[in-house]
């Protein structure tokens, strides 16, 4: 009976131990089914992330799609534009080339302009000088004129006293060539009286 007794303890004792065993591998099922419930949640939980990365992802090659689109776009227009500058650079390196002709035909044209302002000016004192020379010379024809105005009066004054006196002087040698001979006819008559 101690063997029963025995076989009996050591039965409850593994019964019991099965039970602490049975208790222990149903918490540790249970906590694995807690861990499994959590992973398949995190599995869920992942994979709505996996899904809204790829979503996100998607959207972000879209995005890079049309950004590289842009980018693209930008570049033409930066070579574009780099052209435009470079036609630019060439056009107002040329319109630095003009504009240095320019300013030497400028300064040449200033320097004529000196040289012939000042041709006008001694053109134009020239000028006033024979105009006061002239206006002088004017001034002496007038009175010269008047000059001779007045000489060709007294001319004609004097041709007239003259044609007077030549006609008085006539008239006297009219007179005297008859008084003269009225004295020669005279004296005869006288000297045959005596």
């Amino acid at each position: 009976m101690d063997a029963i007794k025995k076989k009996m303890q050591a039965m409850k004792l593994e019964k019991d131990n099965a039970l602490d065993r049975a208790a222990h591998n149903e918490q540790l099922a249970k906590d694995a089914n807690l861990r499994a419930e959590k992973a398949e949640e995190e599995a869920r939980s992942l994979q709505k992330k996996i899904q809204a990365i790829e979503n996100d992802l998607d959207q972000t090659q879209e995005q890079l799609t049309q950004v590289n689109g842009k980018l693209e776009e930008k570049e033409k227009a930066l070579q574009n534009a780099e052209s435009e500058v470079a036609a630019l650079n060439r056009r107002i390196q040329l319109l630095e080339e003009d504009l240095e002709r320019s300013e030497e035909r400028l300064a040449t044209a200033t320097a004529k302009l000196a040289e012939a302002s000042q041709a006008a000016d001694e053109s134009e004192r020239i000028l006033k000088a024979l105009e006061n020379k002239t206006n002088m010379e004017d001034d002496r024809v007038s009175h010269l004129e008047q000059q001779l105005t007045q000489a060709k009066l007294i001319a004609e004054e004097a041709d007239k006293k003259y044609e007077e006196a030549a006609r008085k002087l006539v008239l006297i040698g009219y007179r005297f060539s008859q008084r003269a001979s009225r004295k020669d006819r005279a004296v005869p008559e006288r000297n045959t009286k005596l």
